[in-house]
């Protein structure tokens, strides 16, 4: 006669003793399954302060006291209480309770799923040194369809193949506890079991209670990793939502942050330029109207940093450049807002800095218009076009080009969509690029011809990384000459645009503006970028703005000049009337801007946020709660400044207002859109 589970009473002999089925220790054997998610959660807090300078970060913060072994157990007694005890009573209770393969079932998709989140978020921490969201997620999913080439680089070979052997040890786990689920444990096994919880439970008991003891105050790192990995998900904005919330605005005593939802445009406007000490504009601007009724040509580097192409380079590998350079400003220390290619684009045509988010089109509202720069110009006349080689995420690019104002965005006939692997996707990257060239070079004829004037924008694609040259794929090897190469191809293109300008006539009667839009952001592009930090390589890009009828000679700026000072620059040369209390920015050669507090936010990519004040660079860290002061846009663990310190509330408390501000800024001025989101926005050549 076949065993049947059900017809036996718990914790009663079976078949003669031998046996027992009790169904709680039978409901225990499922928690086997649950080890290796248990024991990721205690890696990922391990690495975030070992591999992230956690220790160090938090000593310093504390004025350099030394940890004691309670404090040490303090700072995982979360972890432990989480994943080692809350977790298995929950999976325990639902083994118990639940038919007996279900249980076994539900406890492995359960440990699946959170196997999964915390691999995510181990490989996030690595990259970039932050949490990931699920925007962040639906944004690195859209980029690994869009770039699937760089998947495995970005993912790593071993990286996968330990995922896929966890995965695949969780499920035959599963698969042993479900055929196990229901029958009887011998009665030697049982007591085993039952002195080794026990154990198992003093233990616990034991850690908990000595980190208990610990007098440090608390901080993010005293929060589960496993809580803190599940919460980030639902974070919209890391400052004021989901892991952050004990530790945000508001958790720091002594400063006063912006209520901002209760302010008038006017009172708004003034919160903004008092917090960052706006210049006023020049009553006598020098320059005003020097270039009045010229074209404008944007030409945006991708991934360029100053680092490859410096303020003071001699440009001998770039002979279009030194040509322009003559009669041009030059931003010797020009940073990008936010490096990310749609929120740099964004606070270059709306002088705005960008929502410091996921949230909407990378941080812009979708479906509004920016009221600025462009707006001004459509209404006096001048065509406005985009030109860019690549369709990312679907309308995303599109939603931000028309919501900065351009009339039209053009792509190639064969749109760039994604970089393989196969032989062929460093061709169709370059031969992308030079089709959108085309496109760029017949729109402006037909301009010049019928005497229309224009904003254009080109942005290319070939300096983004990978780079299609004959290196191996996502190989750093030689990573500067290789961008200067790139560079100097650019460069080429350039001279073409500059040379058809001519013939034309109009060259003298241009603004060219040619500007990186953002630096090396990851550790594929910089292996020495350090993981959740404002880092100078990742922000500081060149700037070049040719006035052929302004200057006769290169007019260098040496303060620190941001992406939202470039609207105001070319608005202020075209001589257009207009007001300026929308503006962010000034016009770069304000001398006005030395005294200005320039932010750098970098939320979404490095989990912090800094800026630039009275020659020093500041950073908050959101994973540590810490900040940090240095003399250049770079920082290391001796960099933090100490916990309830008056610079680390100045510094909380002027990034808290600014990204509110900033958030409420968007929400009070931007315009409906004339044209709705989903409409066919002009793309000629597709």
């Amino acid at each position: 006669m076949p065993f049947t589970p059900d017809l036996a009473t718990p914790g009663t002999p079976l078949r003669g003793g031998s046996k027992t089925r009790n169904s709680w220790t039978t409901a225990s054997r499922a928690l086997v399954i649950w080890v290796l998610p248990a024991f990721l959660s205690l890696y990922l807090k391990i690495y975030v302060m070992s591999e992230l300078g956690g220790f160090v970060r938090l000593s310093r913060s504390l004025n350099g006291i030394s940890l004691s072994i309670a404090a040490w157990l303090g700072l995982f007694r979360a972890d432990i209480f989480v994943c080692f005890l809350g977790v298995p009573i929950f999976l325990l209770l639902l083994n118990r309770f639940l038919p007996s393969r279900w249980g076994a079932v539900a406890t492995g998709a359960i440990s699946g799923s959170a196997f999964t989140l915390l691999s995510i978020q181990l490989r996030s921490l690595d990259v970039v040194g932050r949490y990931v969201s699920l925007g962040m997620m639906k944004v690195a999913l859209g980029w690994g369809l869009h770039e699937a080439g760089a998947n495995l680089a970005y993912l790593s070979m071993r990286g996968m193949i330990e995922f896929a052997a966890g995965l695949a040890a969780i499920i035959l786990a599963t698969v042993w506890a479900a055929r196990k689920a229901g029958h009887p444990i011998s009665s030697g096994t049982q007591q085993t079991l039952r002195i080794g919880a026990e154990a198992y439970l003093l233990a616990l008991t034991i850690v908990l209670a000595a980190g208990w003891r610990s007098v440090l105050p608390t901080t993010p790192y005293h929060e589960s990793s496993a809580v803190r990995a599940v919460a980030s998900l639902w974070e919209g904005n890391a400052i004021d939502r989901g892991e952050f919330t004990r530790y945000g605005y508001q958790a720091v005593r002594g400063r006063e942050v912006f209520s901002v939802p209760r302010m008038t445009s006017a009172e708004l406007i003034r919160r903004f330029q008092d917090l960052v000490h706006a210049p006023a504009p020049l009553a006598d601007s020098p320059y005003f109207g020097k270039e009045r009724g010229d074209n404008v040509l944007f030409f945006i580097l991708e991934t360029t940093p100053d680092e490859f192409l410096p303020a003071d380079d001699d440009l001998k590998q770039f002979p279009n450049l030194a040509r322009l350079r003559e009669h041009s400003f030059v931003g010797e220390r020009h940073y990008t807002t936010l490096p990310m290619t749609t929120a740099a684009v964004f606070s270059i045509f709306s002088s705005w800095y960008p929502n410091d988010s996921f949230l909407g089109v990378r941080g812009f509202p979708s479906g509004y218009d920016a009221p600025v720069f462009l707006p001004a110009l459509n209404s006096i006349g001048y065509e406005t076009a985009a030109f860019s080689p690549v369709r990312y995420l679907g309308e995303q690019d599109e939603r931000i080009y028309r919501g900065v104002g351009f009339e039209e965005e053009h792509l190639p006939e064969q749109v760039l969509t994604g970089y393989d692997r196969d032989s062929s996707w460093r061709a169709e990257r370059k031969a992308a690029d030079i089709a959108t060239l085309h496109l760029l070079e017949g729109s402006m004829n037909q301009w010049m011809e019928s005497k229309r004037p224009f904003v254009a924008a080109f942005l290319p694609q070939i300096s983004h990384f990978p780079y299609p040259d004959n290196y191996p794929p996502n190989s750093t090897e030689n990573i500067r000459n290789r961008a200067r190469a790139l560079l100097a191809v650019q460069d080429s293109w350039l001279g073409e645009l500059m040379d058809l300008l001519q013939r034309h006539g109009e060259l003298d009667k241009t603004i060219i503006v040619v500007v990186g839009d953002h630096g090396r952001r990851t550790r594929l592009e910089n292996p020495n970028l350090p993981r959740g930090t404002i880092y100078e390589t990742s922000y500081h890009v060149p700037l070049l703005i040719y006035a052929p009828q302004t200057l006769n000679h290169t007019e260098r700026i040496p303060w620190i000049t941001s992406h939202i000072d470039i609207a105001p620059t070319v608005l202020d040369l075209l001589g257009v009337e207009r007001d300026r209390s929308l503006e962010q920015g000034s016009s770069i050669w304000n001398p006005g801007l030395k005294g200005r507090t320039t932010f750098l936010l970098g939320q979404p990519t490095f989990g912090a946020d800094g800026y630039a004040s009275d020659g020093k660079f500041y950073m908050w860290n959101y994973l540590s709660d810490s900040v940090f002061e240095n003399n250049k846009a770079s920082f290391n663990f001796t960099d933090v400044v100490p916990r309830n310190s008056a610079v680390e509330r100045e510094v909380k408390t002027e990034i808290a207002n600014l990204v509110q501000l900033e958030a409420a800024w968007h929400d009070q001025f931007c315009q409906p859109a004339l044209r709705p989101s989903g409409s066919t926005f002009a793309a000629a050549g597709r």
